[in-house]
């Protein structure tokens, strides 16, 4: 469809779709226009160029000014939130000035109406009741826009798609009058209290809120020093109606956390848990208060945060306050991982993926050694956390799938993919083949060093073949492994394999580190987005990404094959050795982790963003070998 566009210096500030635009013109002179020439004596017009300063004083001359949209705004204040398009927008409405507030962004020749990018401007139009009033409000809009930027600045309003239609000699230009100019602010002001009205939904969210206010602050300096208050606002949450932070006690000490006030919290919550028992709500709050308090110590408070959020991946607000610990720990690697999960998860409330992304930001544009004090670290934005913990996923005495809505999920995509009898393709999944029983392994293996082995990142198409086993042909592949070797060389290759596939499909290279880990399990939900397996290449796709988690556990904590006999490879298991102290250690030896890596793949994939990332799960056992 063809369109209408007035640009500021290449900007695009308005457009039409199918249509001239109306408001714009008042902005130039029919000396202005701009031909093109299509053909032998053949012109069309193609658009209409002046400054910024001359735009201005042809809408001074119609007596709209910089100063008249500042005084609209100011009358229309008291309102102004019933007009806001959407939740986000309502949020900031009241911080931002005449150059958003009357910003049309969308006209729609048939209406004659200007869509509103921040205010609903057709309810605003219908409320004023004034002709002419669409124009108006818009052309209020460019002089607030107009009068920030340099008077030698550009300003294109451009018809050649319009004009490739129509005969080469016509002319769009015609003179704009403005209506009722100098009634439009007491009309304002005596709209009183914002009648009970259907407030829209349909504006902009909160990141997309942030995007355009950083763009603004991009083109117009001035206005930088206003973003990280909008930001701030736009991440702010009010009280909860239900869960652990409804109670208007926890509430009142989450506030004063957020405004950094500490004084009394822990004696607070102290008389609230002999009253009502230790609870979700005070839990989170003592953890909060503690980061607060105990800046010298955010390594240990952030290790038990995130033990906790492990376990409740649902609950989204706790997996943010373990960024936010992370990063006051200094650890980008590990506050990023925790605030990349929530980017992406698309469940979580706006607020809280709002505050993750922030905390990225913050992150990627630091060093990773770069150690933040805690007090930074910790938003305003008001958090809640749920029920007691349960284990980490994935760590520890029973092996997964558990039981529950993760094991029906599991056996419901095992099952499904078995393929109907026929002759097995070279590149079966061992997951779904019936093989004979492999005997026990368990006392035979090998065993676990005391510390992980030295860490060499190396390109996974390339990846190196285990020690002892060099030289050795690649196994077959509708067989599972037998033995712990076996099972290093089959997943050493399988890797390859998952390097080769990506390099050549996405262009991308793939390395052992946790960018590479990274890497993967995005190309892995994007192949398998709704947690179904639907053929064999599906399959093969989750032994290979299987094997990658297995040889990163392998080569960077020391993780090796304990349990290898069952036909499913669910439920091959490994062991994680922890790093031994220095000095003997008065409980005595420290127990080694059972993962099981593949189990934790299909669970990645059937539980979506219900489940914690992979990043994230090697995180996990990596603190915990480190500090069992």
């Amino acid at each position: 469809m063809s369109r209408c566009t007035l640009e500021l210096a290449a900007h695009v500030v308005v457009a039409a779709e199918g249509g001239l635009l109306e408001a714009e013109y008042t902005l130039f002179d029919a000396g202005d226009i701009e031909l093109q020439s299509t053909g032998p004596g053949t012109n069309r017009e193609a658009a209409y160029r002046t400054t910024a300063g001359k735009a201005q004083s042809r809408l001074a001359e119609q007596g709209v000014t910089a100063a008249l949209a500042e005084e609209a705004a100011a009358a229309l204040a008291p309102i102004v939130g019933s007009y806001a398009r959407g939740a986000a927008v309502r949020c900031i409405v009241d911080r931002i000035g005449p150059a958003e507030l009357f910003e049309g962004q969308i006209f729609d020749p048939g209406t004659g109406l200007y869509r509103g990018a921040w205010l609903d401007l057709p309810a605003l139009v219908a409320d004023l009741g004034l002709a002419g009033a669409p124009a108006t409000l818009q052309a209020l809009h460019l002089a607030a826009l107009l009068a920030e930027r340099a008077d030698d600045e550009p300003v294109l309003l451009s018809t050649v798609d319009l004009m490739a239609m129509r005969r080469p000699g016509e002319r769009t230009f015609r003179r704009v009058v403005l209506e009722n100019v100098p009634r439009l602010v007491p009309v304002m002001r005596g709209l009183g209290p914002a009648s009970p009205r259907l407030r829209t939904s349909s504006g902009p969210n909160r990141q997309q809120v942030v995007d355009r206010l950083r763009q603004r602050a991009d083109r117009t300096p001035a206005s930088r020093d206003l973003l990280p208050g909008l930001e701030a606002a736009l991440a702010a949450r009010e009280q909860p109606l239900q869960g652990p932070l409804a109670d208007p006690e926890l509430w009142a000490i989450e506030v004063r956390l957020s405004q950094g006030d500490v004084h009394g919290v822990l004696e607070e919550l102290d008389a609230l848990e002999r009253r009502s028992g230790r609870l979700p709500g005070t839990a989170y709050l003592r953890a909060r208060a503690e980061l607060w308090m105990h800046p010298e110590e955010p390594r240990e408070i952030a290790e038990r945060i995130s033990a906790l959020s492990t376990s409740m991946p649902t609950f989204h607000e706790l997996e943010l306050l373990a960024a936010q610990a992370w990063a006051a720990a200094g650890d980008g690697r590990r506050a990023k991982a925790f605030a990349r999960d929530l980017l992406d998860n698309t469940t979580a409330l706006e607020t809280v993926r709002l505050q993750a992304r922030l905390i990225l930001e913050e992150l990627e544009g630091r060093s990773n050694t770069h150690s933040a004090g805690a007090g930074a670290a910790i938003p305003s934005v008001p958090l809640r956390i749920p029920r007691a913990p349960r284990a980490p996923s994935g760590v520890g005495a029973d092996p997964p799938p558990s039981s529950g809505r993760e094991k029906r999920a599991a056996l419901k995509i095992t099952r499904s993919s078995r393929p109907p009898p026929a002759p097995v393709p070279a590149t079966a999944a061992w997951s779904t083949r019936a093989t004979d029983r492999a005997p026990g392994r368990s006392s035979s293996a090998p065993a676990p060093p005391s510390s992980p082995p030295s860490v060499e990142v190396e390109r996974v198409e390339m990846l190196s073949l285990p020690a002892g086993l060099q030289g050795m042909p690649a196994p077959a592949t509708d067989e599972p492994p037998r033995s712990p070797p076996a099972a290093r060389l089959a997943f050493t290759f399988l890797s390859r394999e998952l390097g080769r596939e990506l390099r050549m499909r996405h262009g991308v290279e793939l390395h052992t580190d946790l960018e590479g880990l990274e890497v993967a399990q995005r190309y892995l939900r994007e192949k398998l987005s709704d947690g179904r397996v639907r053929s064999r290449e599906d399959e093969r796709e989750l032994m290979r990404n299987g094997a990658f988690l297995s040889e990163l556990l392998a080569r960077r904590l020391g993780a090796h094959w304990a349990d290898l006999d069952s036909t499913e490879s669910v439920r091959w298991a490994m062991l994680i050795p922890p790093v031994q102290p220095v000095l003997p250690d008065a409980l005595g030896p420290r127990e080694p982790a059972h993962v099981w890596p593949f189990a934790r793949v299909l669970r990645f994939v059937a539980m979506g963003h219900r489940e914690r990332d992979l990043v994230s799960y090697y995180l996990e056992l990596e603190a915990r070998s480190r500090h069992p």
